[in-house]
């Protein structure tokens, strides 16, 4: 195959949507010298166990999700391939399960035996769990959704209560569990606080960063847009066919957003397909203005936290560590049917980038279907190398008018809503 009219980008495309895991390794090794600089993984039925981070439901109702349906990755780059070439390839790993602010508020109450008679068998599962000594979780979800809250003046004692909360449970003495069926650290109270206090600084450092701040609150906006603009579309003609409203939500894409983001288009369409009952979006309905803005903008954090994780597998957390792969631990099982929603079957991302290429694990052009069955006409429309270039060229100027376009949403929507 002659790759040589194709940027790397495009080449990692390819193998990423190559219709097996043979396949994708045959293109890689064809155009192995233009993708030095890139790692791709893909989900597999055989391969190796990316730690502890797979899917996984408690009987309490919490739930490990991964970026991925299987259990088992198989792992691309160059080293790894110059060892398949001499035998078997071994990679150093690093993981990661991120506790979002629900899985917070539900342990929280059991370590502090706010809730009386010990903790629940169900609950004890999940403890058990976290407190396994190759099991390793981080606050990342719950920082993030906090750093606004600080920087706008809410009390710190909450937030540093649930911080230090969250070093007991990275500490749980894993012996004491066992037999006394109690939650406590293998730090001292001292230990543990000094650790919550060194967090909460960093906290603040991050909230005086003004371009922590900004690249934050614009992700925020930005699902809070597409969320926003879904609803209104639901809300204003929920007996419309899913064709003409999908249809309305990539123009707003294209045209507002200046991005087509295919986990947010698949959000929409299942919820134009199924309404309320996509339970996600169960609170959102006509006359319920009070509460509507705020349930949104919570809902944007869920869909962030998703994206988070995505940006997360870029990342390199111990320095012998080839890849890190992160996941999410909640007990919101609305949240879990939207993560759901898209497994991914591969990714490939450059090692100088934070922005991985995410390929979902099933019919992507099923997805973007308007008004026919296999989305032709959403890729003439929206995915011609013309519709892609004005995107690109519109992105800037639409980034910087987020707020407005916002502001605008809201207003649509309350006028939506209250009619």
């Amino acid at each position: 195959m002659n790759f040589r009219d194709l940027t790397s980008e495009q080449i990692a495309a390819l193998i990423c949507n190559s219709d097996s895991t043979a396949e994708a390794f045959s293109l890689y090794y064809l155009a192995a010298e233009r993708l030095t600089d890139y790692k791709f993984i893909f989900a597999s039925d055989k391969g190796g166990k990316p730690g502890f981070s797979v899917n996984r439901t408690f009987s309490a109702g919490g739930a490990v999700r991964s970026l991925f349906k299987t259990d088992c990755i198989l792992v691309l780059d160059p080293e790894t391939s110059l060892q398949m070439a001499s035998g078997q390839a071994t990679y150093p790993i690093d993981y990661s399960i991120s506790l979002d602010t629900n899985a917070m508020s539900y342990l929280v109450p059991h370590m502090d035996g706010k809730r009386g008679g010990g903790i629940p068998r169900d609950f004890l599962e999940v403890f058990e769990f976290i407190a396994r000594p190759d099991v390793n979780i981080d606050p990342l979800p719950y920082f993030t959704e906090n750093l606004p809250n600080l920087a706008i003046g809410k009390s710190a004692d909450d937030i540093f209560k649930n911080i230090r909360a969250y070093e007991i449970l990275r500490t749980i003495d894993s012996d004491w569990l066992r037999s006394k069926g109690e939650i406590r650290s293998t730090l001292s109270d001292q230990e543990v606080t000094t650790s919550a206090q060194r967090r909460v600084s960093q906290m603040y450092l991050d909230i005086g960063n003004d371009a922590v701040m900004r690249q934050l609150m614009f992700r925020h906006q930005f699902m809070y847009a597409c969320l926003l603009k879904m609803s209104t579309i639901q809300l204003s003609s929920p007996g419309e066919s899913v064709g003409k409203k999908l249809a309305g939500f990539l123009e707003f894409c294209h045209s507002t957003l200046a991005t087509m983001s295919i986990r947010e288009i698949a959000v929409a369409r299942e919820y134009f397909r199924l309404g309320q009952k996509l339970t996600f979006f169960g609170k959102i309905q006509k006359n319920s203005q009070k509460d509507l803005l705020l349930l949104l903008r919570n809902m944007a954090w869920d869909m962030w936290h998703v994206r988070q994780l995505e940006q997360s597998i870029t990342f390199t957390m111990e320095r012998d560590a080839r890849y890190f792969f992160p996941a999410l631990l909640t007990f919101d099982k609305k949240f879990v049917e939207i993560i759901d929603l898209y497994p991914l079957k591969a990714c490939a991302f450059k090692t100088d980038s934070s922005r991985p290429l995410m390929f979902f694990d099933g019919d992507p052009f099923r997805l973007i279907a308007t008004d026919d069955e296999d989305g032709t006409s959403a890729v003439r429309t929206y995915f011609t190398d013309y519709a892609i270039t004005a995107r690109e060229a519109a992105r800037d100027s639409a980034n910087a008018s987020i707020d407005d376009v916002v502001r605008a949403l809201e207003t649509e929507l309350l006028v939506t809503a209250g009619s």
